[in-house]
């Protein structure tokens, strides 16, 4: 019973996550659009970020609410029959498509709330992980793939307009990398859900992280230097080492 209402509070934020983020790219898109100094569909860049945006709202309303009703009724019950039926996979996929749109920059996008979203959705990790280390073989391991986890996920470059000569490239180059990360993100963290999530220092997504964000800090390195992201891409790769030491010991 203490399991699943630690999984109903752990429901709810991630509720939160949606909410929020949901009302935040709503309200960017709007006033976007009243705005006529704003044309959202004026250049390249405009199409693929407020289309990306759209389609990303769209398909989160239709995974969540098309393939996983058993997630809004386990926010109403301690059940571990209801909590057992939630598609963990559908959640997480849901959790994915909805941060789409918000690793795009869209006119009057408010960062602050934002990372408020980020934030209700670590919690449910973290609560996620809370009631699967009693059945970790190593809670070391268990942690550690959690703190390496969430440093992946704040290194996801952000698509941003740029004016450098070479701007449709580093677009191209910035928005393959952006969705490719939000999909390892998904996948990873759709192990947390499972329970499986006791070592997650797999080769593919962290050298997805490095060669991509890479490839974008230096692009773009003359106009803007990204500190946040090489922060946390050394952060990732600093935990990924340990984490294979660790796993390597265990």
């Amino acid at each position: 019973m203490e399991n699943e209402k630690l999984l109903t509070i752990a429901n709810w934020l991630i509720v939160g996550y949606f909410v929020v983020l949901l009302v935040e790219r709503l309200q960017s898109l709007i006033r976007s659009v009243k705005d006529e100094s704003i044309s959202c569909m004026g250049s390249g860049f405009g199409k693929y970020v407020y289309g990306l945006t759209i389609l990303s709202i769209v398909g989160f309303f239709v995974v969540l609410f098309g393939f996983n009703m058993p997630f809004l009724k386990s926010l109403f019950s301690a059940d571990a029959a209801v909590h057992a039926k939630v598609n963990v996979l559908s959640l997480a996929i849901a959790i994915g498509v909805i941060l789409l749109s918000g690793m795009v920059h869209t006119e009057y996008t408010i960062p602050p709330i934002q990372f408020g979203a980020y934030g209700l959705l670590i919690a449910s990790m973290v609560l996620y992980t809370v009631k699967y280390q009693t059945v970790a073989g190593s809670k070391l391991m268990l942690w550690l793939s959690l703190g390496y986890l969430v440093a992946l996920s704040m290194a996801i470059p952000v698509v941003y307009p740029s004016k450098i000569d070479k701007a449709t490239l580093f677009h191209v180059v910035e928005a393959i990398v952006s969705v490719l990360l939000v999909v390892v993100f998904a996948v990873l963290v759709y192990l947390v859900f499972a329970g499986k999530a006791e070592n997650l220092f797999y080769v593919v997504p962290i050298a997805i992280a490095i060669v991509g964000d890479i490839l974008v800090l230096i692009l773009r390195w003359k106009e803007e230097k990204n500190l946040f992201v090489l922060i946390f891409l050394i952060m990732s790769t600093v935990l990924w080492i340990v984490g294979k030491i660790v796993s390597a010991v265990k």
